[in-house]
């Protein structure tokens, strides 16, 4: 039986998985720790090292390896190494931002790129090194996405997937190639980018010091792969047309499978070419609310309650909160809105509410933000009838029956505990020659579907709760 190593770097773990060709994880090895705003991708990449010879020691015979990661961006010289910490997609240049704002707007920007003008993409990172550490900068040979630095240490081949290089502000989506104009608009330099490659192609093999390092035979390979939250649609059955996928983790992800789209003229929605041949992915990664859930309960109940308990509250209360919005963006916001100075607001709290209100209130604005996304899809031409929820958030049947009522579509709960280990293990599979038609099935564990009273009452309350936002959003603009 054929096995296969999964390098999996999110926001609150690093972990290296072994797999079958059936896709049942057989051993894994974790590090538990939170990825901030930057951290040091060479500590990683040890870490990675560190556990990779771990699983080594009892297993010689691997056919073949696949990276995911956070949406991260670092710097690297000639041979690999890292010039500059990770920039995760927590991090931003707002400076840099507002300078080529006041040059060029989202209607000359987004039709070519697929997504609107914001501090966090990478364009911005490279044009402050340019600018600040022209030293650095001579020295620089890629702007490598996180994920491909791994790979150019396994390898010592620097590219970059399509579906990452979107994040960069730099590649033409229709196209399929870097933008000359949007390079020159940015002010960086062409050289600085590597060469790409798609997420089902092979990038390389294992370099030599680290097959001996490892005790691995000669020749294994290392897939392209992509980056985390595009990677985990596939491992949760993104592989068809008229479909979305939610993944409901510290971060919510939320994009339509589709064969076709028309411009989204509030430029609200990312597009991407799907990490599979043949398809896009309409939408983006949206705000932090499994994060918030989780900083509610620890920083704000200090852990008086378990999450089980919260949801047992929070089920007894009616659709709207009493009248309590919670507009959880702890980060800034992304997808549909993309406002990085918006950040955590709580509108209408009174004496009587208590914590399940402001915990059932996170869930219904991400019901909110998913509903946008759909009316933002539905008038780009986007048309579909399910969602398959995953992550953390898709354990809870009360989250998933919100959002049925929110959106009036029918919410599945698949049978996937770890997508994103299971969409870098589908590329491998995919650029080991096998077809997108032979990856296995992912297993439906619960339907949901709307309440027709419930989906009356939260039409009423997303428009209340969308003209509340047009308010507050005037605030973070003061």
């Amino acid at each position: 039986m054929e096995k296969y190593l999964i390098v999996d770097i999110g926001t609150s773990s690093l972990r290296v998985a072994l797999v079958d060709e059936k896709l049942e994880i057989l051993q894994v090895e974790t590090n538990k720790r939170v990825a901030d705003v930057t951290f040091d991708a060479e500590a990683e990449w040890d870490c990675i090292r560190m556990m990779i010879r771990k699983i080594s020691q009892t297993e010689k015979e691997v056919s073949g390896i696949a990276v995911s990661s956070l949406l991260g961006w670092v710097i690297v010289d000639e041979n690999g190494d890292a010039l500059t910490p990770c920039f995760s997609y927590m991090h931003q240049e707002p400076a840099y931002c507002e300078a080529f704002c006041r040059e060029y707007g989202d209607q000359e920007i987004y039709p070519v790129c697929g997504r609107r003008i914001n501090p966090e993409w990478a364009a911005f990172k490279l044009k402050k090194m340019k600018t600040e550490q022209p030293e650095v900068y001579r020295k620089a040979k890629y702007l490598l996405s996180m994920k491909d630095f791994i790979n150019m240490k396994l390898t010592g081949v620097g590219a970059v997937d399509h579906t990452s290089a979107g994040y960069t502000m730099l590649y033409d989506i229709t196209k399929g190639e870097w933008s000359d104009s949007l390079i020159e608009k940015a002010g960086v330099d062409r050289e600085k980018l590597p060469p790409l490659r798609r997420p089902y192609e092979l990038l390389g093999e294992v370099k030599k010091d680290y097959l001996l390092e490892f005790g691995f035979a000669d020749g294994v390979p290392v897939a392209m792969g992509s980056v985390d939250g595009s990677t985990a649609i596939l491992g949760a059955g993104g592989t068809r047309k008229n479909m979305a996928v939610n993944v409901m983790g510290t971060t919510e992800v939320f994009f339509m499978v589709t064969e076709k789209w028309q411009t989204d003229k509030t430029a609200g929605l990312i597009v991407n070419p799907h990490v599979i041949p043949g398809l896009w992915l309409v939408g983006g990664p949206m705000g932090m609310f499994g994060g918030t859930v989780d900083w509610l309960l620890e920083s704000v109940m200090g852990r008086s309650a378990d999450i089980l308990g919260m949801n047992e509250r929070a089920a007894r209360l009616e659709p709207g909160c009493g009248g309590l919005c919670v507009y959880p963006n702890l980060a800034g916001e992304r997808t549909p809105f993309w406002n990085p100075g918006f950040r955590g607001t709580i509108v209408g709290a009174e004496h009587s509410h208590q914590a399940e209100h402001f915990f059932r209130g996170i869930m219904e604005a991400s019901g909110y933000s998913v509903e946008r996304i759909i009316e933002l899809g539905c008038a780009a031409g986007i048309s579909f009838d399910e969602v398959i929820a995953i992550g953390g958030g898709a354990k809870s049947p009360l989250w998933l029956q919100i959002k049925a009522d929110i959106t009036g579509k029918k919410y599945y709960s698949a049978e996937v505990p770890e997508a994103t280990m299971m969409g870098s293990a589908m590329l491998l599979l995919l650029a080991l020659g096998k077809g997108v038609e032979a990856l296995p099935a992912i297993h439906i564990k619960q339907e949901f579907q709307p309440d027709i009273e419930a989906e009356a009452i939260y039409r009423k309350c997303y428009q209340g709760y969308m003209e509340r936002h047009e308010l507050v959003k005037k605030l973070y603009e003061m």
